[in-house]
């Protein structure tokens, strides 16, 4: 049961699906035996129990399942079937002290909960992420399981590295043994493709795992019918790596980092300390009624048509003394430019201005405005590095030379003792070094504060930083006049990827 984005959702959120490759190979991993007790917590059309039974196994099946419709349908499927039962329940609020010798579910992901729902789950599960159905599924089926019981899960390879779910990758390496992830798009499922993100099989015991215990990782798979042949994943293009536990408790929150490359191992491994021990890393500014007070210029081509034009006579590009910055402009001149998303390296031009006169400023830090957002403050109109919170194929960053900026940048300032690394850092951002490490932390397209303040930040010694600060300043100039291209950032490429490839040569100096 997945969540399809370009499908029509019925009332509980879900949209039933099958693929006989992937329920074959997940009900392989399971490896039932006979007199089993098995549960499939989210049953929906039978999918993955078909291909139990498929298997000739004498199992005693319990089957959950919330639709009313699809419990009758599922009780009339199996009818002649003694050793099947289904019960009409919300899995996650089910209480039974059964335990399984195995478990199967393909969850729904997404669905909503109500308030009332969350707040029952989070008394429950206080560590976990309540607001998303398939990690309190994960959870409270794996406290199901009889001691050496196995688990298969397909769920969104999302849980191997979001913020959010720090709780359940601890209580995962902690408590139980994962045996393999395989990781696949989601478009391998008929009608579905999240586009955010792929799927994830994991399989696993419930038992501790030794100290240097490592899992296998399955990934690259091209087509729904490469599930037919993962025995022989070595010899076709399919990518086997493995992770190990040592290692993931070392990592920030916990992440399980997938990479390929031998140096990003080194540097997950390594004592670099991360972006955010050295600067200030921070999301911007919301009005709360863009409409209404954000203006562009006549040079936007955007599609923009609910947004007016500004009047030029009356920007605001002088620096703001403290006072009108969080106090507002008083006087004509009183629009500024704003920094918003989109992804230009290096400079990004004044398209954007926000109203910050004084009653304007007074309704976007009203208490009883419950849309603005006037966060981080502090940090408005000062230089530092604005970072698109959404990046299509790599991560970006832009001097924000002064100015306001919104919540669809992420905004970098160095800190005091490191002001000195501005264009350092600046430079780093717009490398295939950083695309590559902050991919690793989170493998989607998100950038937000919380995973740029975990990517391992190497600080080489002054001359390096000056020679580094000098072809980022040609690279802004540029960028002040054209797209900065990948062509033009060779020579910055090459500099980061020596100082990362570097880092652990005894000869090599680095510090802070």
């Amino acid at each position: 049961m997945v969540i399809a984005v370009n499908k029509k959702q019925d009332e509980y959120q879900a949209f039933y699906t099958s693929c006989d490759h992937i329920s074959g190979y997940m009900a392989k991993l399971l490896d039932c035996r006979d007199g089993m007790s098995l549960l499939e917590p989210c049953a929906g059309n039978g999918a993955l129990l078909d291909q139990i039974i498929n298997n000739d196994k004498i199992l005693q099946v319990t089957a959950l399942e919330l639709n009313r419709e699809s419990v009758t349908s599922l009780k009339n499927k199996y009818l002649k079937y003694d050793n099947i039962t289904i019960v009409e329940s919300d899995f996650a609020l089910y209480d039974s002290d059964n335990q399984y010798d195995r478990i199967i579910a393909n969850p729904p992901y997404g669905a909503y909960q109500t308030p009332n729902k969350r707040k029952v789950l989070k008394e429950q599960y206080p560590d976990l992420y309540a607001k998303e159905t398939y990690g309190i599924f994960l959870i409270k089926a794996m406290e199901m399981l009889k001691v050496g019981g196995k688990l298969v899960f397909i769920i969104p390879d999302t849980f191997m590295t979001l913020h959010m779910h720090e709780g359940l990758r601890k209580r995962l390496v902690h408590d139980y043994k994962i045996e393999s992830i395989t990781l696949f798009p989601s478009k391998f499922f008929p009608g579905v493709n999240f586009g955010y993100a792929g799927l994830s099989i994991i399989s696993l015991v419930n038992e501790k795992a030794p100290k240097d215990w490592c899992f296998s990782v399955f990934s690259d798979l091209q087509s729904k019918y490469d599930f037919d042949n993962m025995t022989f994943a070595r010899k076709l293009h399919i990518n086997l790596s493995s992770l190990s536990y040592r290692q993931i408790k070392k990592n920030s929150s916990y992440g399980f980092y997938i990479h390929h490359e031998g140096w990003i191992t080194e540097v997950f491994s390594s004592n670099l300390p991360p972006l955010g021990s050295i600067c200030d890393v921070v999301t911007g500014f919301y009005s709360g009624n863009d409409a209404n007070f954000l203006r562009k210029t006549i040079h936007n081509k955007r599609i923009t048509e609910k947004y007016l034009n500004v009047d030029e006579n009356k920007i605001n590009f002088e620096p703001l003394a403290d006072t009108h910055q969080f106090d507002g402009i008083s006087g004509d001149k009183f629009w500024v430019p704003i920094v918003k998303g989109g992804n230009k390296r290096f400079s990004k031009p004044s398209e954007w201005f926000m109203d910050w006169s004084k009653d304007a400023v007074r309704n976007y830090r009203d208490l009883d405005n419950k849309k603005s957002r006037f966060q981080n403050s502090q940090f408005y109109f000062k230089q530092g590095i604005a970072v698109p919170m959404v990046s299509s194929s790599s991560i970006t960053g832009a001097l924000l030379d002064d100015r306001l900026f919104d919540q669809s940048i992420v905004g970098v300032f160095p800190k005091h003792k490191y002001q000195h690394l501005l264009l350092y850092l600046l430079g780093f951002f717009n490398t295939t070094v950083c695309n590559k490490l902050i991919r690793t932390i989170n493998a989607s397209t998100n950038n937000s504060a919380n995973y740029i303040k975990k990517i391992p930040i190497a600080i080489p010694d002054k001359n390096t930083v000056e020679i580094i600060s000098t072809v980022v300043t040609n690279l802004y100039q540029i960028a002040q006049q054209k797209d900065i291209i990948e062509s033009d950032l060779f020579d910055l490429n090459k500099i980061f990827d020596k100082i990362y490839d570097g880092i652990f040569d005894d000869s090599y100096k680095w510090s802070l």
